[in-house]
């Protein structure tokens, strides 16, 4: 039987040891209670627990980036520069979920 979990996928699959937070553009994963990550050796995780909330782009703060598995993604410019590059027209009016996950090490 396939696994009917969804599967969060990551252009680029770095994480941190326990909490991990993902921006995604819109309210796709908004509710979502659990998820498989896909890690960067391409396997799947066993199954996480999400917890997601869903704001304007435009209301984030460093201190809401700080368990962002993208480095790069970890201050609001920085996020903001990644959106940009991965969705051509991405603005900071748009809402955005912030997905918090945990991988044990």
């Amino acid at each position: 039987m396939p696994d009917a979990l969804p599967i969060l996928e990551f252009q680029r699959p770095c994480f941190l040891a326990g909490r991990n937070t993902s921006v995604r553009r819109g309210r796709r994963w908004l509710g979502v209670a659990m998820a498989r990550i896909r890690m960067g050796d391409g396997s799947l995780s066993a199954p996480c627990t999400l917890q997601t909330d869903c704001r304007p782009f435009a209301s984030l703060t460093d201190a809401d980036l700080r368990d962002e598995h993208d480095p790069d993604c970890r201050c609001v410019a920085g996020l903001l520069a990644v959106l940009q590059s991965l969705y051509p027209g991405f603005s900071a009016d748009e809402d955005v979920t912030l997905v918090h996950f945990s991988l044990e090490p």
